[in-house]
């Protein structure tokens, strides 16, 4: 499986949530990644303008429960699982409010 990467218009988006918007939850994840042979998932909902490695994002697997997290994009490149792959972009995935989905997250658990 292909790592993807994440477009120039996606990352515009997420530059504009950077912020109040990102500190409230009140924006949209607009990217779900995901590893395939697990239940991690990470929905990232802003990206910093000054410096693109660095995310807001929304960090879940069933024994860990949701996570807010701020990441470096490159280490969530980097990471692998037990086949060598790394994180995917979950093709399926529509955008959805970031505060709608760490409840609905939260609520899984």
């Amino acid at each position: 499986m292909r790592q993807m990467m994440i477009n120039q218009h996606v990352k515009t988006i997420l530059m504009k949530n950077w912020g109040d918007e990102a500190d409230s939850l009140n924006c949209y994840a607009e990217v779900k990644f995901i590893d395939p042979l697990s239940d991690w998932q990470c929905y990232i909902y802003a990206l910093n303008p000054d410096d693109e490695d660095r995310i807001e994002c929304l960090l879940y697997t069933r024994t860990m429960g949701v996570q807010l997290a701020n990441w470096s994009l490159k280490e969530l490149c980097l990471l692998h699982n037990e086949e060598g792959e790394s994180p995917i972009i979950d093709a399926e995935y529509r955008r959805t409010r970031a505060s709608e989905l760490f409840k609905k997250l939260n609520e899984a658990v």
